[in-house]
């Protein structure tokens, strides 16, 4: 015999008890639990072949059920009340999608995580400039507005200001004289390289 109920509003363990014309039941425990907090993730971008490991941090996140990107479930492989280890499930579009994450005590759906695709690059101007660097370089491609890193030769521009998602304009670094490439990276990947002169 089953009987089921809606639980009333409460709070931590209480005890419940069935009462018949026989007869009451002595209690057994219920636990209220507090519905998940999350407050933020890392990273953030990842490349649409999923696979990028994803910590979710918050309260409450203990028996953490699922955590969905997009609607489609990452794998899950550690929880507790302040984190949670999931690795992103595949996606056929990059964008940004909504993580819905799920624990017994409820779910909450406040961050989102952005799915990019591997950049490339179609233009760098000016091509040259001085070995002092200081020069401001416009880059056109496609997938920009998601770079984590452009390096010219072997030397990494110290600030990134994307502009769209195909315009990209950098402040080169000091340079040694001659022609280096230039490397756009994001999280999916890197761009093909195209030839920056120093003089």
């Amino acid at each position: 015999m089953q009987v089921q109920a809606v639980s009333p509003a409460g709070a931590g363990t209480v005890g419940v008890t069935v009462a018949t014309p026989g007869g009451t039941s002595g209690p057994a425990n219920f636990y209220y639990l507090n519905p998940p907090s999350v407050t933020g993730l890392t990273p953030t971008a990842g490349p649409l072949a999923g696979g990028t490991t994803v910590t979710i941090n918050g309260t409450n996140l203990e028996g953490a059920t699922t955590v969905t990107f997009g609607g489609t479930a990452g794998t899950i492989t550690a929880a507790t009340g302040s984190t949670i280890t999931v690795t992103t499930p595949a996606k056929a579009t990059a964008g940004q999608v909504a993580i819905v994450v799920t624990t017994p005590g409820g779910s909450t759906d406040n961050l989102t995580f952005t799915y990019t695709a591997a950049p490339t690059i179609t233009g760098v101007t000016p091509s040259a400039g001085t070995t002092a660097g200081g020069a401001v370089v416009g880059i056109t491609g496609t997938n920009l507005d998601t770079t984590t890193r452009v390096t010219f030769g072997s030397n990494a521009v110290p600030t990134l200001a994307p502009l769209t998602s195909t315009k990209l304009a950098v402040i080169t670094p000091a340079g040694s004289l001659g022609l280096v490439n230039v490397t756009v990276t994001n999280p999916a990947g890197s761009a093909a390289s195209l030839a920056y002169t120093y003089i």
